[in-house]
């Protein structure tokens, strides 16, 4: 019990020992999320691409970013032995991968439809009546009760499923040329979408939410980044820094 002990407080006093299986280099997949994954220049390339390279690099760990088409992304982080897991993910996108449990940041899950629908959102029974079809992005988790309707398969009618890369930019024009009825979509994704935000309608919100990080579970150190990474996304300091990255992205939108 002595010899426990002791281990325990030198592992305390020099915390970067419990690092030390954690690569210098990692590697995460994403899709294209403006302004979280992605941004307006290789200056700003993101929210949580700025932040969690900035959180990482504290402990001498260089984060390589890999964007694609977010189905693909899932598949590689669990498949593929070069990327190590996923930048942002909520659970019911990829339960087989190891989450952190203390989230980077919220975001806002917002129904939106044309000019000239005056649909509103107040709660799941008002999914009865909503328009179709509805378009979601393939392998996206919206949470519930919307991750319900869509995986109910007498829904399938009256959704619109979008596959490939620039989804969100994609999902809006659909419903711009009404090609679709509704769209679900970040409050922060739309407004960065300035040239479109004028020809859409709020139609209610579904959820505020977290996301997360999540790793390759079978990688040797996925429980010690994960570990890492609860303990610096709780820190105060860096939230007050995130909170600083919203400010400097949403401050640059008209």
């Amino acid at each position: 019990m002595k010899t426990i002990t002791i281990a325990t407080v030198f592992l305390l006093a020099f915390p970067s020992l419990l690092w030390a299986k954690i690569p210098s280099k990692i590697t995460l997949a994403t899709t294209n999320w403006p302004p979280y994954t992605s941004g307006i220049s290789p200056d700003k390339p993101g929210i949580v691409y700025e932040y969690m390279t900035e959180i990482l690099a504290q402990h001498g760990i260089s984060l390589r970013i890999e964007v694609y088409p977010w189905s693909r992304a899932i598949k590689m982080a669990s498949d593929d032995n070069n990327i190590h897991g996923l930048l942002t993910a909520v659970h019911e996108e990829a339960p087989n991968l190891l989450f952190t449990t203390t989230p980077i940041m919220n975001y806002k899950v917002n129904f939106y439809t044309a000019m000239d629908n005056n649909w509103l959102y107040q709660d799941p029974r008002s999914l009865d009546s909503m328009p179709s079809p509805l378009c979601i992005i393939l392998g996206y988790g919206y949470g519930s009760p919307i991750d319900e309707f869509i995986h109910n398969e007498a829904n399938k009618p009256r959704l619109h499923t979008l596959t490939g890369g620039n989804a969100q930019q994609r999902l809006v024009k659909m419903l711009e040329y009404k090609r679709v009825a509704v769209i679900i979509e970040d409050e922060l994704v739309i407004q960065s979408d300035t040239n479109n935000t004028a020809n859409i309608r709020f139609a209610g919100t579904l959820s505020n939410s977290p996301f997360y990080a999540a790793f390759n579970p079978n990688l040797s150190w996925s429980h010690e980044i994960v570990a890492l990474l609860n303990q610096e996304l709780a820190k105060p300091e860096n939230l007050q820094r995130l909170q600083h990255l919203v400010s400097e992205y949403t401050a640059e939108q008209p």
